[in-house]
């Protein structure tokens, strides 16, 4: 549980005032505010009061993302504006990224064992439609062959719950004006939270997963973008197939840890949705 309020300075200088009933991790946030600036807001911790964690930050004006998305007109933004919050959000998920310095065989044997869990998860658990484990089996077995590839990719600061509540933005523009909540953040391969930027190239129905009419520019520009990126910090052997493997890994570990969670078929829907959108999984169809 958590309350946030505004305090107004007596200098007229705004802070965001947090009261949390658990003690957050600032390890995430510190490092974002070293690497990104200020886009991400410093938090600090002020003690104790009345039972409750205290936590201050400096206030960053934006919009939410899907208050922006919501408020729009047929819940559709000018593609412009979009493009400038993709361009960002490239920017954002590479910048400060490295060569990852773990050894490969402990970075295949870890991977491996995940996807074998996983799978045995997915063969015990009761699927409202089969066809969603019959998915996630086709992807794990796509993925196994592929991880000494996949073991290769860089590193960066991850943000783990990248939804678009969680990056403000100019309405006017779409350009992110600050990126919030980066408590748990870690340093995993590129590609592992690229699953939270489908966000901006569809929705969710009641009846499953739909792609805007735009997807395909969106996606194209997103991934050169942080294949270009990453080129520039001399990391230029990562490819957007590379990229879409390690998306896949991100999906099915954030996914599946929903839906053991909330056991509904909304987050089936998720699941099927998000792989979907990959390259390699085009011809997996969903079927009653």
């Amino acid at each position: 549980m958590s309350y946030t309020d505004i305090l107004h300075t007596h200098s007229d200088r705004r802070i965001a005032v947090q009261f949390r009933s658990d003690k957050q991790d600032l390890f995430g946030v510190t490092e974002a505010s070293r690497i990104h600036g200020p886009i991400v807001p410093l938090v600090t911790y002020q003690g104790m009061y009345e039972g409750l964690f205290v936590y201050t930050s400096p206030y960053v004006e934006g919009t939410p993302y899907i208050s922006v998305l919501m408020s729009s007109q047929d819940f559709k933004m000018p593609l412009q504006e979009k493009m400038a919050t993709i361009m960002d959000l490239a920017d954002l998920v590479t910048r400060g990224a490295r060569a990852n310095t773990t050894t490969s065989d402990i970075i295949i044997s870890g991977l491996t064992s995940s996807l074998h869990k996983i799978r045995h998860t997915v063969d015990t658990y009761i699927f409202r439609n089969s066809a969603v484990r019959n998915s996630i089996s086709t992807c794990i077995s796509k993925l196994l062959p592929r991880l000494p590839d996949i073991a290769t990719l860089p590193i960066a600061l991850t943000h783990q719950d990248l939804a678009p509540f969680n990056y403000l933005i100019d309405e006017s523009t779409g350009h992110v004006q600050a990126v919030l909540d980066w408590d748990g953040a870690l340093y995993l391969p590129i590609g592992s939270n690229f699953h939270f930027i489908d966000n901006l190239f569809g929705f969710m129905t009641l009846s499953g997963w739909e792609d805007t009419e735009d997807r395909q520019e969106l996606e194209t520009a997103f991934y050169d973008r942080v294949l270009a990126s990453l080129a520039t910090q001399g990391l230029r052997r990562v490819t957007k197939e590379l990229l879409e493997l390690q998306k896949a890994i991100g999906i099915l570990l954030y996914d599946l840890e929903r839906l053991l969670k909330f056991k509904d078929e909304r987050t089936e829907h998720y699941i099927y949705g998000h792989l979907q959108g990959l390259s390699f999984m085009n011809q997996v169809t969903l079927a009653n």
